[in-house]
């Protein structure tokens, strides 16, 4: 896990990011032990209160669980969770390219336009692999 202090995206966000995404791609599992707050902190070079936030909302979302006294674990995630994370995951990775494009000095008709042009290379590129 890292996060960056030059991008535009909050470190708390960028933790709690970076969580969802080891959790979606199944390298932290149901169940598993997250690092501690303090642990985390101290690998990331942030104030534990940065981890403190993100595993706070990640709670909130049903991603972890909190066990007094024991840590953070990864909660036991539904189908459903799971299509909504992708959602969560995508408007996330959205979120940061809309931000960088803004700190680009792209104007939204600008953003759109490109965002469009990737949308149908993606479609084109897509045509292409299917098997005729």
């Amino acid at each position: 896990m890292h996060v960056t202090t030059a991008s535009f995206v909050p470190l708390y966000e960028q933790v709690k990011a970076e969580a969802r995404r080891l959790i979606f791609i199944g390298a932290w599992r149901p169940r598993d032990p997250l690092p501690s707050i303090r642990e985390l902190a101290a690998e990331l070079l942030v104030n534990p209160n940065t981890v403190a936030r993100a595993y706070r909302e990640l709670e909130r979302d049903g991603l972890i669980t909190t066990q007094k006294g024991k840590g953070c674990f990864v909660a036991d995630r539904s189908p459903a969770l799971a299509g909504r994370e992708k959602e969560i995951r995508l408007r996330e990775v959205f979120d940061r390219a809309v931000g960088e494009a803004a700190a680009f000095g792209l104007s939204e008709p600008e953003t759109r336009a490109l965002f469009e042009e990737r949308l149908r290379r993606a479609a084109t590129e897509e045509r292409t692999r299917r098997p005729k």
